[in-house]
């Protein structure tokens, strides 16, 4: 399973209180998460690896979670600017957390793949979260 999608299924709970806490409601919440989940796994088929790796291991989700289309999330789920903003900055100190506890296994992934192709390190870095 990959790190993004565990980390949204594993933590659903928590990430609803935390939007549940900004104002959104139980369904807005079921909603934002899956959207939110599939903006970051777009971003990453879409992103060099170096990208990726830094932003994670920076322990600072928001570089990613600003590397999302607002816009775009807030117009599928009819929801403003702020609204989505404020989603995601609720969430982003759970992420900084799961992102601290798997860079290790980031590292090594990408560690153990040192000698391989540009090509093929971005593909096992990217099925890794992904």
């Amino acid at each position: 399973m990959g790190f993004i999608k565990e980390c949204f299924e594993d933590h659903d709970g928590t990430f609803t209180e935390k939007l549940k806490g900004v104002g959104f409601t139980a369904n807005q919440a079921q909603q934002f998460l899956p959207e939110t989940a599939s903006g970051i796994l777009c971003f990453i088929q879409n992103t060099g690896t170096d990208k990726i790796i830094k932003i994670l291991l920076s322990d600072d989700p928001s570089q990613l979670l600003s590397s999302l289309n607002v816009d775009a999330i807030g117009k599928k789920l009819e929801m403003n600017f702020a609204q989505v903003t404020s989603g995601l900055e609720a969430i982003a100190p759970v992420m900084s957390q799961v992102f601290s506890q798997k860079s290790n296994l980031l590292v090594e992934t990408a560690a153990s793949l040192a000698w391989t192709s540009p090509e093929e390190l971005s593909s096992s870095v990217k099925n890794f979260l992904v």
